[in-house]
């Protein structure tokens, strides 16, 4: 990323330059708690759904883990979620990052509170940004979110970029092994959204509520058992590995299970990124919210051995 990122022209979807809100003044404290209780209650579900807006998702307790990122929150950082997963949110800061906002951002967390603060946070090359942050925490207390957004930094000098590692393309990992020497840490049979998005052992990918039921969260165990990056897969679909030998007919009947929001579990043909083939044993479920209500899909890949027959 460079200055010229932050220049006139057409500008991408992210651009740093697009801040529509940053300007705006902030509101008292007793109309800022008026507007909350008249909002509705942000579920994890809505923090998950596809957003043109970057966005980040954390753990709801200390130290505030990474638990995913989107395509925008990518594209306006310079990192990839595979790069931050599990770690906090301080690789942004840098030294203009000024201590005072931190304060108010950590004050408000602390307390269950939303709040807006803007501060100087830097990229993955160590280009400065003001980054305008609304967080909060989401129904149910599982997790905090925080909506960013970006404006270019002119008058502040740049760093040195970033020292965390940049996560190289990998080819596909085969499951098979692991998952045949392991018991597979299957879920519920009424499972929760956050106890799905809290499973780093199987390979698992969420998906929206609404036909086409986009991908909008895959753990790092599914991008490294089928090969792609969460940048690349974000509000695709699961055609993504079908192919050639994915029988239609299996593919029908876990459409016609999810129309009637049934749980099923199916053997079928699938490919990882670049074509290779492999026995999939997945497990396609509807997930629930706090309130049990339908928040999303999830399919929970289980990689199984190639002299399995699939007819």
């Amino acid at each position: 990323m460079t200055r010229q990122s932050f220049g006139a022209g057409p500008k991408p979807r992210n651009s740093l330059e697009s801040a529509p809100h940053a300007h705006l003044p902030e509101r008292n404290t007793s109309e800022r708690l008026a507007a909350e209780k008249m909002r509705k209650p942000v579920t994890l579900a809505d923090v998950l759904a596809i957003t043109d807006e970057a966005r980040v998702v954390t753990t709801g307790i200390p130290p505030y883990n990474i638990v995913h990122t989107n395509r925008a929150w990518s594209e306006l950082t310079g990192y990839k979620f595979a790069d931050v997963a599990g770690r906090d949110n301080s690789f942004l800061q840098g030294p203009e990052t000024a201590s005072s906002a931190l304060e108010v951002l950590r004050a408000a967390i602390s307390m269950g509170q939303s709040v807006k603060v803007r501060l100087i946070n830097y990229t993955r090359d160590g280009c400065p940004f003001y980054n305008n942050i609304e967080c909060g925490r989401v129904q149910g207390g599982t997790h905090y979110y925080a909506t960013i957004r970006g404006e270019p930094a002119d008058d502040v000098a740049w760093i040195a970029p970033s020292a965390i590692p940049t996560a190289a393309p990998t080819p596909p990992v085969n499951y098979a092994p692991f998952q045949c020497s392991q018991r597979v840490l299957r879920t519920k049979d009424h499972p929760r959204i956050a106890d799905v998005l809290a499973n780093e052992t199987d390979p698992i990918v969420l998906c929206s509520k609404d036909y086409p039921h986009v991908i909008t969260h895959p753990n790092q165990a599914w991008c490294e058992m089928c090969g792609y990056t969460l940048e690349e897969v974000e509000g695709l679909t699961n055609s993504i590995i079908a192919g050639p030998d994915t029988d239609p007919d299996v593919l029908e009947d876990l459409l016609a299970c999810v129309k009637r929001r049934e749980p099923t579990v199916q053997t079928l043909v699938n490919y990882k990124k670049g074509g290779t083939r492999f026995v999939n044993q997945v497990k396609v479920s509807p997930v629930y919210d706090e309130n049990d209500q339908l928040a999303a899909f999830m399919s929970m890949l289980k990689e199984v051995d190639t002299d399995i027959v699939v007819n």
